[in-house]
């Protein structure tokens, strides 16, 4: 195994192409990468066998106490160009996120203006 987490979680990615637990992989470096792309760590979790999973939390601990680094960025750039398709989910769950929250953002504008017309 790889002393960093992302070229160990890359490696893994790289090989088994086509399983769940490499889509797994894959989602947990975009999450990491950038937030936008994320992923819910159900979603990670779901499929992977122990080592995987433990490839899954070293990443996550690496992030927590190194924020991003060039091995993730490494990790990311080649993630994203190799799986449109979760470029492309992730991308659709961030709009549609979006779009709920500046429909939430005009309701309460619609209700302050209903509430206080003259404020």
């Amino acid at each position: 195994m790889d002393s960093n987490p992302y070229l160990t979680g890359l490696e893994l990615v790289k090989q088994h192409s086509g399983t769940s637990g490499q889509g797994a992989l894959a989602k947990c470096i975009l999450s990491l990468y950038n937030s936008r792309n994320a992923f819910a760590i159900s979603d990670i979790l779901a499929p992977l066998d122990e080592r995987y999973t433990r490839v899954v939390i070293a990443m996550v601990k690496e992030y927590a106490e190194r924020g991003e680094t060039e091995e993730l960025r490494i990790a990311g750039r080649y993630v994203a160009e190799a799986f449109p398709g979760l470029i492309e989910l992730s991308n659709a769950m961030a709009e549609a996120r979006d779009a709920v929250r500046r429909e939430w953002d005009r309701q309460r504008e619609e209700e302050a203006k209903r509430l206080y017309p003259d404020g």
